[in-house]
């Protein structure tokens, strides 16, 4: 029943956009106008009882009217298209031509002013003497289409003010790209979605955040829907290439002119299509996303100062390497490397922005990803790798930290993280190394342990490939130890 019902609901949807297709065509509006026209013309209300002066008056009048009007409607209409088209994208120049009341619209003008001047050729008789009778029908019908005319020149004014707003244009955009895309025209496929980006800049620099949005929204749609890369030699890399390179481009307008939503929706969108390429299996174009969210950083979000949506970043990093850590042992080794841009992201934050290190750290050093990703690992080779990378990150935490976010994070490794120890033994002997006895201090205090029980061997063993990089060259610190059994202190 379910099928047949779903069926059902597929066949009906075909047919409505099979008659909306044929409605909104040249042809049918042409064929519309003139079977109206032929109607009033076969069935005539008898409204006109004037004589011959009163018809060749009305004539002339409706002629010179009609074609004035005309003329600057469709003048006025020109300069609002292009102003549209200046701000948004030229092809809303291409849509008004195409618009399908335009061959309504002509037909009926065309034809009642032609009509008017045959009409008028016809009357012969002297001034003030009545109209002959064949001729009274024909000015009845005549009649009948200025009325037409006029209520056909409102409804094409709506029509051409609902293709200006900037919503209806993305839709047409859209529109042409799935009927592209289902014909394999994949190059004009392509244009369509540059221009929704073209859209979604212009209105960014224009602060139109509500068109920029729906931008977004149809570009998530698009690029949801196109088929995944096979490999990194695969075009079809190329084509979500651009497409992130658009959003990141994007974001570049969106943060000169301080458009705080759009920022955020666009590092939003970037992580919701960076985790479908994740649950697809395409690691080569999630790397897409993590360039994307490292360049953005960089580029934009430090340079303009916009420093607080660096932890949104790093939020969406976290959570695109937790989602990579489920897909196998691939999936693993790139976590591991989207954990390396945290890190490179947090250093260079850190280091440039130290009074916005309290807010940045809920972000950067405890997210609940973390432990999440870190619980994937089944080897504590790869695990002691994935504390390496982090604690790389917390380095440079502790250079600039304050006592007070020393102990926020240490109470949150010891309550959230599983297996604590390893870590715990990082952070006192990168303490120690960097100088910062008050950071070494407060660790202890709150681990209730001190440095001299963590023997380093215990960080030997495990860390010994990636030492040189988080000591900087330099040997463990000497904790004093002269026994390898050193008993656990009381403190």
């Amino acid at each position: 029943m379910l099928s047949m019902g779903g069926q059902s609901e597929s066949w009906g949807q075909t047919v409505k956009m099979h008659v909306k297709l044929v409605v909104s065509s040249w042809i049918f509006h042409m064929l519309a106008a003139s079977v109206v026209i032929l109607l009033v013309f076969l069935h005539p209300p008898e409204v006109f009882s004037g004589d011959t002066d009163t018809a060749r008056n009305y004539l002339n009048t409706i002629v010179s009217t009609l074609s004035t009007i005309l003329a600057l409607s469709i003048s006025v209409i020109l300069v609002a298209i292009q102003m549209t088209a200046g701000n948004y994208t030229h092809r809303v120049l291409d849509f008004f031509v195409r618009l399908p009341y335009n061959a309504s619209l002509f037909v009926l003008y065309l034809f009642t002013i032609v009509h008017s001047f045959f009409l008028m050729a016809k009357i012969r008789d002297p001034l003030r003497e009545p109209l002959p009778v064949s001729l009274r029908p024909e000015m009845s019908a005549d009649l009948v289409l200025v009325v037409l005319c006029f209520l056909s020149l409102l409804l094409y004014l709506y029509a051409v003010v609902q293709l200006l707003k900037p919503e209806q244009i993305i839709e047409l955009i859209e529109r042409e790209y799935h009927r592209a895309f289902a014909k394999g025209r994949f190059r004009v496929a392509l244009e369509s979605v540059e221009q929704i980006c073209d859209i979604a800049k212009r209105a960014a620099s224009f602060a139109d955040s509500l068109t920029a949005t729906r931008c977004m929204e149809v570009m998530l749609q698009i690029a949801k829907q196109l088929p995944l890369p096979n490999d990194s030699k695969d075009a079809l890399l190329q084509v979500h290439r651009n497409l992130v390179d658009q959003w990141v481009e994007i974001v570049g307008v969106a943060v000169k002119e301080n458009e705080a939503g759009l920022i955020g929706i666009v590092l939003d969108d970037l992580q919701v299509q960076g985790l479908h390429y994740v649950e697809r299996g395409a690691f080569d174009a999630v790397e897409l996303v993590v360039r994307a969210y490292r360049h953005l950083a960089f580029s934009h979000l430090l340079y303009e100062g916009q420093v607080f949506y660096m932890e949104r970043v790093v939020e969406h990093l976290y959570d695109v390497a937790a989602s990579c850590s489920q897909q196998g042992e691939r999936g693993r080794v790139f976590a591991l490397r989207t954990w390396s841009v945290v890190r490179t992201v947090g250093e260079i934050t850190f280091a440039s922005q130290t009074s916005a290190i309290p807010v940045l750290l809920n972000g950067f050093l405890m997210h609940p990803r973390f432990e999440d990703t870190l619980a994937e690992f089944p080897t504590q080779d790869e695990r002691a790798k994935g504390l390496a990378v982090y604690f790389g990150l917390w380095k440079s935490f502790a250079v600039g930290a304050s006592v007070r976010d020393v102990a926020r994070w240490a109470t949150w490794w010891r309550d959230d993280i599983t297996d604590p120890q390893l870590g715990q033994a990082m952070a006192l002997l990168l303490a120690r190394h960097l100088g910062r006895e008050e950071v070494t201090q407060t660790l202890e205090w709150v681990w209730q342990t001190p440095l001299t029980r963590y023997h380093r061997e215990c960080v030997d063993a495990n860390f010994t490939p990636w030492l040189g990089d988080l000591f900087d060259g330099w040997p463990l610190p000497d904790l004093g130890i002269k026994d390898a059994k050193i008993k656990s202190a009381k403190f």
